[in-house]
């Protein structure tokens, strides 16, 4: 009785082995060579304001909206900026200026990295930084201000 046990519990394993899903093969995406005529998104989710950033061959308008419906239009704010493609050696690189001066400076995270609602995509992360691209820091020592955003290819 014994060895029936150890037999069931045996098949038992192997049976639950075999149904284990297989693991999904990681997919590959193209580098972006441009951020040209591309809108992407972000939300700041502690004041429930959320932004549409418009990039056009190298000027763009960063739209504030109300609410996620995006019909109550809060302000608008235009930016040049310069895109350097990735290469072997470094990540894709954004710099971003204000009409008033204000500057960020980041990367462009490639696609499969981060998902938003279950679908991978690219990403922006900008820091604010000084005249000399340094990352500006408050009096505690925390990144001033930063801007995430993320592309989805659907609406583009």
């Amino acid at each position: 009785m014994k060895l029936f046990g150890w037999l069931m519990s045996a098949m038992l394993i192997i049976s639950c082995i075999g149904c284990a899903p297989e693991e999904e093969k990681s997919k590959t995406y193209p580098s972006l060579d441009s951020i040209a005529n591309t809108l992407w998104y972000s939300v700041d989710t502690t004041n429930q304001i959320y932004y549409d950033i418009y990039y056009n061959e190298s000027t763009g308008v960063m739209e504030r909206y109300s609410n996620s419906l995006r019909d109550e239009l809060i302000s608008s704010r235009n930016f040049t900026y310069t895109f350097t493609p990735a290469t072997s050696q470094i990540d894709a690189l954004v710099n971003l200026t204000f009409e008033d001066g204000e500057r960020y400076g980041g990367i462009l995270i490639p696609k499969g990295n981060f998902q938003v609602n279950n679908e991978d995509v690219y990403w922006i992360q900008l820091y604010e930084v000084d005249e000399k691209g340094e990352i500006i820091y408050d009096e505690n020592g925390k990144i001033k201000s930063s801007i995430l955003m993320w592309l989805d290819e659907k609406k583009s």
